[in-house]
C-alpha cells in the first residue's frame, strides 16, 4: 500500500507464463525456490503523486531488463520512460520470482507487467469516468493524465485519481485488453538504458559498493583444492595485527561447511591477517585432471533421456548412399563475469538483511532461512547492480558466509571473491562430448540421424536445451545422458545450447561438404520452420554470402561459415568471416539475424546477441579450464583468455519478426550458433575440420 494511506496497487499471479512442465520440475528440485502458498502479489503501483512504479522479482546484470520493463509499462499507460520507476530484485518489495535465467524476463514476466499497467489503465478509466460523467469510451490517456476526448480541455492526472483513497486491482486470469502494435508508440522502438547514466558514471550500487555503519571486512579461508576439508587453523599472530577484530572458525556440522575467517576493520588488514594464518587442510588424492574428462563421461554416462525418436537410425544408415560419423568436445570453461562476487550482512532485532548480486533473490532468501531456521519472513535479500551473471551467479555461497559470519560478530560483514576466488570457488560450464552418425541419399538430403550428447554433471536440464534437430529426416534420434563430473559444474549462458549447436551445426556443414553442396542451400532444403528461413536470410543477405561448397575456396587463410540455433523460443543466424593462418585466426565480421517475436527494444537485442556473440568467441576460440589435483591452473584473465577489444570483430545483427508473436528470450542466442559458425569458417579458411574446443588449441601450423 502507498506510504500515504492512498494510490492503486495492481495484484497479479507472481506464477504466470511458467509452463506447467516447468513448474512441475521446480517443485522436485532443490536448486530452486518454490511457489509462494499465496501467489497474488504488487506488480505496479500508481501513486497519488502520479508516479508509476513497476515491481519485477528479476534482476539487472546488463540484459536490461529494467529499461524493457519501464517500456512495457509506459506503452500500456502513455507515458514517458522517465514516469516510470522500476524496482527489481528485493524480497520485501517485488513479486516472488524464480531467478533471472533461461531467457524468461521479457517473456514472461515483461508480458505481466504490460498486463498489469493495462489492468491500470482500466481502472483509471473507470475513476475518470465517474469524476468526469463521461463513458470510458469516451476518455484517453496521454502523459500521466485521463482526457476526454471530445473536449481535451477536460483532463484528470493519474495521481489527482488515486489521491483520495487507497484502491487494489487484479490483473484478470484470462486475457487482458493489451495495446495492439498497430498503435504502438513505445514498444518496438529502440531506446536507450534508463540506467546507462548511473552505470556511467559510477553512481550505480554493485554488492561490493554496500557500505553500512560498523561494516567489517572478511577474508575466508579458501580450500587449496576441490573438496579439501579444514582440519585446523593456528590464527594466533593473525590476532595480533592491527585492525583485527575477530578470527571466526566454525567446524563443519550436519548440513553446515566449515568456516574461518578473519574480521578486520579494512580489506587490507583482514588479508595481510590471512595470509600469516597457519591452516591444515586435508586434501582429497588421486583427482584428475583436464586430460581425463572424455575418459570420465563416456565411462560414467547414465540417465539417458531420449529427446526424439523416429523410424529406425539403423535401418536409414543402412540405406544411405553415404554416411558420416564424428565426434565433438567442448571443456569447462569460466562464467568469467567483470564483477567478482561479493554479499554483505546484517542481523537487527532477529532479522536477517543480505546485499548479494544474485540471479536468484528468493532461492537465497529460501537458503538462508532454511539455514538459520527462521521464518522467510524475517530474511530479507536484495540484489544490487550486477556487473554479469550469465547463469553462474544462480549460485551464491557468498550470501550464507557473511550471514554466518555477521552473525558471529554482532556486526554487519562483507564477504568478497577476488579474480582468482571467482574461477577456483565457483561452477564452470560443463564439459560435453556429442557423437553423431548420419546418413543422405544420392543427393544429399538427410535420411538418418543419430545424435548422443554426454553433459558433465547431475543437472540433466543443462545438457537437454538445444539438443533436438530442426533438421528433417526419416530416421531420427537424439539421446542426451548425464555423467560424473570432476569439476562443479552449473548454469551458463544458453546452458547446453551453445555445445549442442558447435556439433550439429559443424556436422551439417560437414554433411554439405561431402555432398559438394553449399551450407546454406543444404540447410534451406531441410529446415521446414519459416522463422529459421527467416533468420537464414537476413543474415545472408547482410553478409552478402556466395553460394560455393566448404573448402571449396583456395584455402589461403580466409574463409566464410554459416549456422542457425534456436533457443527459448527465438531463432538465430550467422554468416562468419575469418581470417589467418597456422595457429591463429581472427573473426573478421560477424552478421547475424534473430526472430524473437515482439522485440521490446530493439537496440537491446542488438546488444544482447552482440554480447553473446563476443562472449562465445572466448569459448569458441581460446577459453578452456586447466586444472589438475582440484586446481584450476589459469584462474586470472593473465592466463584464462577471454575477448579483448583488440580481437573483437565487426558485427552486423539485423531483427525480424513479426510483433504480432510473442516475445521470446534474445539473451542467449547470440551465444547459440558462434562456434559452429567460426569452426566452419576455419574449415572454408585452412581445409582443418576441428571437432573440439577451443579451437585455436586444435589449430595446425600451415603447409
Amino acid at each position: 500500500m502507498s506510504a500515504e494511506g492512498a494510490g492503486l496497487d495492481v495484484f497479479g499471479d507472481v506464477t504466470f507464463g511458467i509452463p506447467d512442465r516447468l513448474r512441475a520440475s521446480y517443485r522436485t528440485t532443490t536448486y530452486f525456490n518454490t511457489a509462494p502458498d499465496e501467489p497474488m502479489q504488487r506488480w505496479l503501483t500508481v501513486r497519488p503523486d502520479g508516479r508509476v512504479l513497476a515491481f519485477a522479482g528479476k534482476v539487472e546484470y546488463g540484459q536490461g531488463v529494467r529499461s524493457g520493463f519501464a517500456m512495457e509499462v509506459a506503452e500500456e499507460l502513455r507515458l514517458g520512460l522517465d514516469s516510470v520507476e522500476v524496482t527489481l530484485g528485493d524480497t520485501e518489495l517485488v513479486p516472488w520470482d524464480l531467478g533471472t535465467f533461461g531467457s524468461g524476463s521479457t517473456a514472461y514476466v515483461g508480458l505481466q507487467l504490460r498486463r498489469a499497467a493495462a489492468t491500470a489503465r482500466a481502472a483509471l478509466l473507470d475513476l475518470a469516468a465517474d469524476r468526469l460523467d463521461l463513458p470510458a469510451s469516451e476518455l484517453g490517456l496521454a502523459g500521466g493524465r485521463v482526457v476526454a476526448a471530445r473536449d481535451p480541455a477536460r483532463s484528470l492526472g493519474y495521481g489527482e485519481l488515486v489521491a483520495d483513497a487507497y484502491r487494489r486491482a487484479e490483473i484478470p486470469e484470462g486475457e487482458v485488453d493489451l495495446t495492439s502494435p498497430g498503435e504502438f508508440s513505445v514498444l518496438g522502438t529502440e531506446r536507450g538504458r534508463v540506467d546507462a547514466m548511473d552505470r556511467v558514471t559510477g553512481a550505480a550500487v554493485y554488492s561490493r559498493d554496500v557500505l553500512l555503519p560498523g561494516l567489517l571486512h572478511a577474508a575466508v579461508l579458501r580450500p587449496p583444492s576441490l573438496g579439501a576439508e579444514l582440519a585446523d587453523v593456528d590464527a594466533r599472530v593473525a590476532e595480533q595485527l592491527p585492525g583485527i577484530v575477530r578470527v571466526v572458525h566454525e567446524p563443519a556440522g550436519p548440513g553446515r561447511p566449515a568456516l574461518a575467517a578473519i574480521l578486520a576493520e579494512s580489506d587490507e588488514q583482514a588479508l595481510r591477517a590471512a595470509s600469516v594464518v597457519q591452516a591444515r587442510w586435508e586434501e582429497r588424492s588421486g583427482q584428475p585432471s583436464r586430460w581425463d574428462v572424455p575418459r570420465i563421461l563416456l565411462d560414467s554416462a547414465r540417465d539417458a533421456m531420449v529427446m526424439q525418436e523416429s523410424g529406425d537410425v539403423e535401418e536409414g544408415l543402412g540405406t544411405s548412399a553415404r554416411t558420416l560419423e564424428a565426434s565433438y568436445y567442448a571443456p569447462y570453461i569460466s562464467i568469467a563475469p567483470m564483477e567478482p562476487r561479493a554479499a554483505t550482512a546484517r542481523w537487527e532485532d532477529e532479522r536477517l538483511t543480505v546485499w548479494a548480486g544474485t540471479q536468484r533473490p528468493f532461492g537465497i532468501r529460501s537458503e538462508l532461512a532454511a539455514h538459520f531456521e527462521m521464518p522467510e519472513a524475517r530474511v530479507r535479500v536484495i540484489a544490487p547492480e550486477i556487473g554479469g551473471g550469465f547463469g553462474g551467479k544462480s549460485i551464491y555461497p557468498l550470501a550464507l558466509e557473511a550471514a554466518r559470519l555477521a552473525r558471529a560478530a554482532g556486526r554487519p560483514v562483507r564477504v568478497a571473491f577476488d579474480r582468482q576466488e571467482e574461477t577456483q570457488h565457483s561452477t564452470f560450464r560443463p564439459a560435453a562430448l556429442v557423437s553423431i552418425r548420419s546418413g543422405v541419399d544420392a543427393e544429399g538430403c538427410l535420411v538418418a540421424w543419430e545424435y548422443e550428447a554426454i553433459h558433465a554433471g547431475e543437472r540433466a536440464l543443462i545438457g537437454r536445451r538445444g539438443s533436438e534437430s530442426p533438421y528433417a529426416a526419416t530416421h531420427l534420434r537424439t539421446v542426451v545422458s548425464s555423467a560424473d563430473s570432476p569439476l562443479p559444474v552449473g548454469s551458463y549462458r544458453s546452458l547446453g545450447a551453445a555445445v549442442n549447436h558447435f556439433a550439429r551445426e559443424s556436422h551439417v556443414d560437414e554433411i554439405a561438404a561431402a555432398a559438394g553442396a553449399d551450407p546454406v542451400e543444404w540447410r534451406r532444403r531441410h529446415l521446414g520452420e519459416p522463422r529459421y528461413h527467416g533468420v537464414l536470410d537476413e543474415a545472408v543477405r547482410r553478409f552478402g554470402w556466395r553460394s560455393a561448397a566448404p573448402g571449396s575456396g583456395a584455402r589461403d587463410g580466409r574463409g566464410v561459415g554459416v549456422a542457425v540455433g534456436i533457443d527459448v523460443g527465438s531463432y538465430v543466424a550467422l554468416c562468419v568471416a575469418v581470417e589467418g593462418g597456422g595457429q591463429e585466426v581472427h573473426v573478421a565480421r560477424v552478421s547475424a539475424a534473430i526472430d524473437c517475436g515482439l522485440a521490446v527494444n530493439p537496440d537491446g537485442v542488438v546488444n544482447q546477441i552482440e554480447g553473446g556473440i563476443l562472449q562465445g568467441l572466448g569459448g569458441t576460440l581460446t577459453e578452456a579450464i586447466e586444472f589438475e589435483g582440484g586446481v584450476v591452473l589459469n584462474p586470472g584473465f593473465a592466463r584464462y583468455r577471454v575477448p579483448r577489444i583488440h580481437n573483437t570483430p565487426r558485427v552486423d545483427v539485423g531483427v525480424v519478426g513479426d510483433p504480432l508473436v510473442r516475445s521470446t528470450g534474445a539473451g542467449e542466442l547470440g551465444i547459440v550458433p558462434i562456434a559452429a559458425a567460426v569452426a566452419n569458417a576455419v574449415y572454408d579458411a585452412t581445409g582443418q575440420r576441428i571437432r573440439e574446443l577451443p579451437l585455436q588449441r586444435q589449430l595446425q601450423p600451415a603447409g
